[in-house]
Order: C-alpha cells, then sequence, then structure tokens
C-alpha cells in the first residue's frame, strides 16, 4: 500500500501516475506523464519540464566550470534535455550506462532496488572535456525522481573521491521524496512530498532477475550520444523525416532503451511541423499491468543482450517511428512486427549525432 502526502496533490497528478512492480526490494513505480518514457508525452510537455527543472538548477549555480550527469534509464533524455536548457558554456554533459563497451570505466555505482543495478560513466572521448572535468567544481545530477536519495549519495561518494575539487553537487529530479537532507547535496525539484510503502501481508514477491549483458558493443552502439561527454547534441530530423508525409496523422515517435533524447528531438522536429505526436520509449524494467501501466509488449532488446525489454501503454496510431542508436538489429528482435497491430505504418529510424 502506497500512502502519498503532498500539499500539491492536483500538480502531482499531472506529473506522475502509480503503479506496481514485481520487485521484493521496491514494489511500487511511479509513472511518469511527462518525461516519454512509459507514458506517451507530447514533446511540448517534455521541454516545460527540462525548462522548468534547468531554471531551478540555474538559480544554484555560478559560472564555474561544470559537469551534468543524468542516470539511466529515465533521465537519460530528462538529463540531456535540462542540461540544453541550462545553456551554460563552461560545461559538458554524460550519462550513465547499463552497456558495455571498451571504452575505460571512469566511475561506477549501484542501484540497490533496481532491476538492473550498476551504473557505468566512461571515460571521455575528448581530452578538452577531460581537461575541463579536472576543472570542475559543480557537478549536477539528473534522475526523474529521488526516492530514498540512496542512489544520489552512491554515485556523490565516489565522484569526491575522483573529482576532490568539487565546491558544489545539486540533484535535480522531476519528483522529490527524499525524508531528509542529504549531507553535502543540494536538491532541487518539481514537486516535494513524501510516501509511505507498506506489503500486503503474506504477499509472496521475489526479487527480480538482474538484466544484465555480457557482450561489448563498440560495433552496435558506436556513436556517442551521451556515453563519452558531450557538450552539443543534435539530429538532422529533416535526413531521417518528411513532414508533409505525416500530415493530418497521429504519430508516435518510440524511443528504445537509452536512445531517448534523439526520440524527443524527432517528435520536437514533427510537432513544430503541426503533427499530432507524442513520444515514449522502451524500457528494460518490469512492472505489473495495474493502475497507470495499461497493457505492455514484452520483446527482446535491439542492442543484441537478449535480455527482455517492455513497451507500456501501447495505444492506436496512424504511424508509429522507432529510434535506434543501434546499427543493426538482433535476429530475435520482434518489436516491429508486434506494433504493426498498433499502426497501419511503422518506420525505423538508425540515427547518427549531427554532433559531438
Amino acid at each position: 500500500i502506497l500512502n502519498i502526502k503532498s500539499n500539491h496533490s492536483h500538480f502531482l497528478q499531472t506529473l506522475t501516475g502509480f503503479g506496481s512492480r514485481p520487485n521484493k526490494k521496491r514494489g511500487f513505480v511511479f509513472v511518469s506523464k511527462v518525461l516519454g518514457h512509459r507514458y506517451p508525452t507530447k514533446p511540448s510537455v517534455m521541454e516545460s519540464i527540462y525548462a522548468q527543472l534547468a531554471d531551478q538548477i540555474r538559480n544554484l549555480l555560478d559560472d564555474q566550470p561544470t559537469m551534468v550527469i543524468g542516470l539511466v534509464e529515465a533521465a537519460a533524455g530528462l538529463g540531456y534535455g535540462v542540461y540544453h536548457h541550462l545553456g551554460l558554456s563552461n560545461a559538458f554533459y554524460i550519462h550513465t550506462t547499463y552497456h558495455k563497451l571498451s571504452q575505460p570505466v571512469w566511475l561506477n555505482f549501484e542501484e540497490e532496488h533496481s532491476h538492473a543495478p550498476t551504473h557505468l560513466l566512461y571515460e571521455l572521448a575528448d581530452s578538452k572535456l577531460r581537461d575541463l572535468r579536472n576543472q570542475v567544481k559543480n557537478v549536477v545530477l539528473i534522475d526523474d525522481e529521488f526516492s530514498t536519495g540512496q542512489t544520489l549519495s552512491n554515485l556523490v561518494k565516489p565522484l569526491r573521491k575522483q573529482l576532490p575539487q568539487v565546491e558544489r553537487f545539486i540533484g535535480a529530479a522531476i519528483l522529490d521524496w527524499i525524508p531528509s537532507q542529504l549531507p553535502g547535496i543540494t536538491c532541487v525539484n518539481l514537486h516535494k512530498g513524501y510516501y509511505t510503502f507498506d506489503w500486503k501481508p503474506d504477499l509472496q514477491v521475489n526479487n527480480p532477475h538482474i538484466a544484465k549483458g555480457t557482450k561489448v558493443l563498440d560495433t552496435i552502439i558506436p556513436y556517442n550520444f551521451g556515453r563519452f561527454g558531450i557538450q552539443n547534441l543534435g539530429i538532422t530530423c529533416s535526413n531521417y523525416i518528411d513532414i508533409e508525409h505525416f500530415r493530418d496523422k497521429k504519430v508516435l515517435v518510440l524511443g528504445t532503451g537509452e536512445c531517448m533524447y534523439p526520440a524527443f528531438l524527432i517528435g520536437q522536429y514533427l510537432e513544430k511541423g503541426n503533427v499530432e505526436v507524442y513520444v515514449q520509449t522502451t524500457s528494460r524494467a518490469p512492472y505489473n499491468i495495474d493502475n497507470d501501466l495499461q497493457g505492455r509488449l514484452l520483446f527482446k532488446d535491439n542492442y543484441h543482450e537478449n535480455i527482455d525489454n517492455f513497451f507500456y501503454n501501447p495505444n492506436h496510431y496512424d504511424s508509429i517511428i522507432i529510434c535506434y542508436e543501434t546499427t543493426v538489429l538482433p535476429d530475435n528482435y520482434d518489436l516491429p512486427k508486434q506494433l504493426k497491430h498498433y499502426a497501419s505504418e511503422v518506420i525505423e529510424l538508425f540515427l547518427t549525432p549531427a554532433t559531438s
């Protein structure tokens, strides 16, 4: 039983719904309505969230060098969106990842409640960014929600060792449920509240299988959409999308796995062309179908790791556009086939970044 304490319950309902998960470590999930992840979301709504959260962070920043980190799975897109709206000249962005690559690992940390607990931060690819990182005085950590604050603390601890010169750690999330202030970390949010959760007596729940890939994916995900550090990220959307083709159609742009912000950019391009468009992303997180999670498709991932992935809240559209950062698809990947039951047209885009 999840009990919520909020002074802004109506606003909270615009930000999130609720669901449950088969996970003894945490039996509930907040289903964001503004993230473009498990719930269909208009790109303009997503961008508004990016801007609002950036405004909260900007009030705490000075003009010293800044590193912005987005936490996967949910905040791979949110992180860069907020970074972009911060408009910092002396900064860079990087997101954590679950995927194994040959690039040296700079730092890793655990997310205890997760189905995929080990977050990896890879070494920066650009020597100029490595020099900037050595001068960083501000570190901004972005996630979709903070529940207990444990994940945040687990990341800040090794960051302090790696970057002893940092003066300010800022945590930023749409929802903040942390019960008490975290030492040495200033947190900002769009909604602050508190919750308690109690299992029903005699309910039998097992811990989930850890979804972990063992394959080195250098040739599968060769492009740097944020894993190796970036200052600017763009996609030449007109190379992939003919807006006139989607005129008067209802469209879903579906990101896959950690390929979230590129899907937002495609969606934003369509929306600015006056197309009715929504954004979602597939997920490796297993949830129950109840409350604000109405239906799901199960399929093997497109990263060649043979991990169960899910597409939640499938609806009917005229066109579904799937966005990939993976260069090739595995033989057992059948999401496009399943989606043909939900749209008369399923289009697959293999994206490359326009900038680095």
